[in-house]
């Protein structure tokens, strides 16, 4: 190679290095000041974060604190919170952090009972659950949990008192885990409260031992005895806030509802007290197939919840409702005799203070269990009760985080 060629070789590797020593400079600069701003943005998340949970905890401590902004300053930034109880229910917190802001937003509402696929304040002393029993969503029991065979149970289970297995060979399936040690009071003025909203804007039967309730679509009828006439009213208006109750009465349900309503009923003595659900009650838009469906149903007892031993019912039974018994259980009528009669198809969510039983079951010698009389248990959680609830269905008296934006 002549001298010149030398030249022109050094020269070309010469300015390829510098090139890519440059190249190198700017991607060591970049990777500090990408660092530097990724610890800026996580130091302003964190702070931001810190600032919903310091007012989380103070709204959880104190359920009527008032609408107001706090500020503080936390590990080299500050925070501004909005508590907002009154309107959309949110916090909202805005950090800064070496001029860096961070902001998240928490939604939150007052606790229902509706968020419960299942709850009870006592299990009952010889009532289980058996491989014939399935129950989607939320459990808790204030009780012992007494599993027999193999029940599943998708959502989370949480109790206050212990799991007991009928035999060793029962196996029961956690799969969204269980917790002990949880108790959680049913309060005493669930169906006080639906009257006081019936009377409002809603409606309100008095003077009647009886009533009969058929749900219809767009309209409602109802009589007051087995062998009286219907009354019709369209719904909207019969109900105008979608609450329905029955003073010191039974109330027997049934039908096709459309629309949001909690139904409600008071007494003591003889049935007066109890809801009994006739034949199935069911949503006109089913949640389950169409995700858009608004259609709510809560029913809230003093008593019990009883579905009725009649023909209609002797072959399987279908409920879209969140079920609360403020006293009493939800339980099949003659439970213990009446023949076998498929499943309760429930879609929504049972709260009562003892469990009630829908049916009785027998084990083999291998330890597989078989129903002999009434219902086996197909119970799934609609997964709306989640973030909404029936009109002024039950409340724990908590408040709880729903959405989390950041």
């Amino acid at each position: 190679m002549s001298g010149k060629g030398t030249i022109f070789l050094v020269l070309g590797f010469s300015l390829i290095f510098m090139v890519a020593g440059r190249n190198f400079n700017n991607m060591a600069t970049s990777t500090v000041d990408n660092f530097s701003s990724y610890f800026y943005d996580a130091k302003a998340h964190q702070i931001a974060a810190s600032g919903i949970n310091l007012v989380l905890n103070q709204l959880f401590l104190n359920n009527s604190l008032a609408d107001q902004t706090f500020t503080y300053s936390i590990d080299g930034g500050t925070v501004s919170v909005v508590l907002s109880t009154s309107s959309g229910r949110q916090i909202i917190s805005t950090s800064n952090y070496n001029s860096t802001t961070a902001t998240i937003k928490v939604g939150f509402k007052p606790s229902s009972f509706a968020k419960y696929a299942y709850f009870s304040d006592t299990e009952g002393a010889n009532i289980w659950w058996t491989s014939n029993d399935t129950v989607w969503g939320p459990f808790h029991s204030n009780g012992q949990l007494r599993v027999a065979d193999e029940p599943v149970f998708y959502g989370k289970v949480t109790i206050d008192g212990s799991l007991v297995k009928y035999s060793n060979s029962a196996k029961p399936h956690f799969y969204g885990g269980i917790e002990t040690g949880v108790h959680i009071d049913i309060p005493e003025d669930g169906v006080s409260n639906v009257a006081s909203a019936a009377t409002t804007s809603g409606a309100v039967f008095s003077g009647h031992s009886l009533v009969y309730l058929d749900f219809r679509g767009d309209s409602i009828r109802y009589k007051f005895s087995s062998s009286g006439s219907w009354t019709y009213k369209l719904a909207s208006t019969f109900a105008p806030n979608g609450v329905i109750y029955a003073q010191d009465a039974e109330l027997r349900i049934k039908g096709n509802v459309k629309g949001q309503y909690t139904i409600g009923v008071s007494g003591t003595g003889s049935n007066k007290g109890k809801v009994y659900i006739d034949d199935d009650i069911y949503y006109n838009t089913n949640p389950k197939t169409n995700s858009s469906s608004t259609d709510m149903l809560g029913i809230v007892a003093e008593r019990d919840v009883v579905i009725t031993d009649n023909t209609a019912n002797n072959s399987n039974v279908n409920i879209q409702a969140a079920i609360y018994c403020e006293t009493g259980s939800f339980t099949a009528e003659n439970y213990q005799t009446r023949a076998v009669s498929g499943s309760i198809y429930l879609y929504g969510g049972i709260t009562q203070y003892t469990r009630g039983a829908v049916g009785q079951f027998t084990t083999d010698k291998s330890g597989n269990t078989t129903v002999k009389n009434g219902f086996s248990k197909r119970y799934r959680y609609d997964e709306r009760l989640l973030l909404t609830s029936p009109p002024v269905f039950p409340g724990t008296g908590e408040l709880e985080v729903v959405s989390w934006f950041e």
